[in-house]
């Protein structure tokens, strides 16, 4: 499967939507992940909280792999997505600041899977620090522990 089969196929979900596709832009980020960025006026197409962003990434990630492939692949609205690991990533500073500081575990607020696995590959660059995920479901959060 080439990168123009998937542009054809994100630009025909898109359209099936009921709105036009701009030209799509790729590349390969440091972590060997296939992106895919459009950047449009239509703020519609990435939802509340990103809702409907998600359920497009999701719709792709089904779509490469039934065609038999195997990587990763994201799909990005206006920066939507870095803006967002942007901001986990500052609390996810501020949270391990405060561990630090305190000397003691720290609860984040419960995350999805994407967000905690961008918490836990932040803090794994701190050497004083180290993480864990608890609970189920919707309530699955990360703590963020002081190594003594």
């Amino acid at each position: 499967m080439t990168t123009d089969d998937i542009k054809n196929y994100i630009e025909q979900l898109i359209e099936t939507m009921g709105f036009s596709s701009n030209s799509i832009d790729f590349d390969i980020n440091d972590r060997g992940t296939k992106v895919f960025k459009l950047e449009t006026e239509q703020k519609e197409l990435v939802g509340k909280d990103g809702e409907t962003l998600k359920a497009l990434n999701h719709l792709i990630k089904r779509f490469v792999e039934k065609q038999g492939e195997m990587f990763h692949i994201t799909f990005d609205i206006n920066g939507y997505q870095d803006k967002k690991v942007d901001k986990i990533k500052a609390i996810a500073y501020m949270m391990a600041e405060r561990s630090k500081f305190f000397k003691s575990s720290v609860e984040l607020e419960p995350m999805n899977a994407f967000e905690r696995h961008v918490v836990h590959e932040y803090i794994q660059t701190r050497d004083e620090l180290e993480t864990e995920s608890i609970g189920f479901g919707r309530e699955r959060r990360v703590i963020i522990k002081y190594k003594k």
